[in-house]
């Protein structure tokens, strides 16, 4: 599995995850650990109809943090597939960390967003010979170019493509 990270500030970075492990919390897990070296506990839960989790982390500046780490890794243990669900997050912070000082920042959407386009598809066509461009469009009759990310598929026929080498493209919307 690969995970894209895309931070507010410096580049996007891909790291892949290996699938080994008994469940997805655990291959995450691992994932942090090895590529991020920041001990990380996450708890995942799915229904059918819903889906929720919760995941614990040291901070990268935090300083003797490894029995803190371990004594709210118990506690979060603990959660259940149920309270995730249906309470509010400040109510579940509560009833598990009562007795700790916790902070709870303000709620960020979870967003999808994909950078792929038709023109960043386009200038990926261009990076190969035109022969070899038309070549694959007298095998196939077309061009697809298919987006791993969102899975958006971009469609280019010989028309658009002899559009791209002659300096500019199609703006017709085909997909």
């Amino acid at each position: 599995m690969v995970i894209t990270l895309t931070p507010d500030e410096g580049e996007r970075y891909q790291g892949i995850v290996s699938l080994d492990h008994v469940n997805l919390a655990a291959c995450l897990e691992e994932y942090f650990n090895q590529s991020e070296q920041l001990p990380t506990q996450i708890q995942l839960f799915a229904n059918g109809k819903q889906a929720a989790g919760m995941l614990l982390q040291v901070l990268p500046t935090k300083s003797e943090q490894n029995d803190d780490f371990e004594h709210l890794s118990t506690l979060t243990a603990t959660i259940k597939a149920e309270e995730l669900f249906t309470l509010e997050a400040p109510e579940v912070l509560h009833r598990l960390y009562h007795q700790e000082e916790v902070r709870l920042f303000d709620p960020v959407d979870v967003t999808f967003k994909c950078t792929c386009s038709r023109d960043r598809s386009a200038a990926a066509i261009k990076t190969l010979s035109q022969a070899e461009i038309e070549a694959i469009l007298a095998e196939e009759d077309k061009i697809d170019m298919g987006c791993e990310y969102c899975n958006q598929v971009y469609t280019f026929d010989a028309i658009d493509v002899a559009a791209l080498y002659a300096g500019s493209h199609s703006n017709d919307a085909k997909q």
